[in-house]
């Protein structure tokens, strides 16, 4: 899969239109529409947007599909935040 695919893949995830996740980005107004269309560059705009409002998706990961290191350490902390939900759910 190529950057176009990775973008549209954020989109369906996020269960957005291409027009909503254009103006949660602050890209201008078929930016990423026609970006995906025609399979043309993607602008910095579209990837500060991005990594902006999107953080869990890593610039490593849009670029090349490969996750970025610090993936690991999301994972543990999403388990710890799981663990101490857990402990709270105990105590009420």
């Amino acid at each position: 899969m190529e950057i176009h695919g990775r973008i549209r893949q954020i989109i369906e995830e996020k269960d957005l239109s291409i027009s909503k996740f254009e103006r949660i980005i602050g890209a201008g107004q078929n930016a990423v529409s026609t970006c995906l269309r025609r399979h043309s560059s993607v602008s910095h705009e579209v990837l500060i947007g991005i990594a902006k409002n999107f953080p869990e998706y890593s610039l490593d990961w849009i670029f090349t599909g490969k996750n970025a290191n610090n993936e690991a350490i999301v994972v543990r902390m999403k388990d710890k935040i799981r663990e101490l939900e857990n402990e709270l759910n105990k105590i009420k």
